[in-house]
């Protein structure tokens, strides 16, 4: 009976939602997208209620957050890749941003740290959303638990 309970729950471990996490220094590559890790910041890949994947990346000790499937509300351009656009929203007093193409969907970018596109500067000298910015750089091997 142990051995069936301990069984069942390797295959839960192995089939199941899982946590993947990268660890700097280097480059997580995110599908698309990547973010310059310096040493002791981390990014975690998180399962999504709607099937997609999260990204929480811990950047010297600020929280960013990534989500995918984020439909992009009327906003400022900030930053443009190709033919991308990064569109600075407000939602609930504070500052997030949706990198949207041509599709309906884009990738939100929250964090609790976000001021206003001059001063999230930090995070944005790291990150680039180009459509083939994972391409032709080495990136960081993941940890799964």
């Amino acid at each position: 009976m142990i051995l069936t309970a301990l069984a069942a729950a390797a295959l839960m471990q192995w089939t199941g939602a899982h946590t993947e996490e990268y660890r700097g220094p280097g480059n997580f590559c995110g599908g698309g997208y990547r973010v310059h890790l310096a040493r002791g910041d981390r990014a975690l890949v998180l399962p999504q209620d709607t099937g997609g994947q999260a990204v929480r990346l811990l950047l010297a000790e600020r929280e960013v957050n990534v989500r995918s499937g984020t439909r992009p509300q009327p906003g400022p351009v900030v930053l443009r890749y190709g033919g991308s656009s990064v569109i600075q929203q407000r939602d609930d007093g504070g500052v997030s941003y949706v990198v949207a193409d041509e599709t309906p969907f884009g990738l939100g970018i929250a964090s609790p740290a976000f001021r206003g596109f001059k001063a999230d500067r930090w995070f944005f000298n790291q990150a680039n959303f180009s459509a083939d910015a994972d391409q032709g750089v080495q990136c960081l091997a993941a940890f799964s638990y």
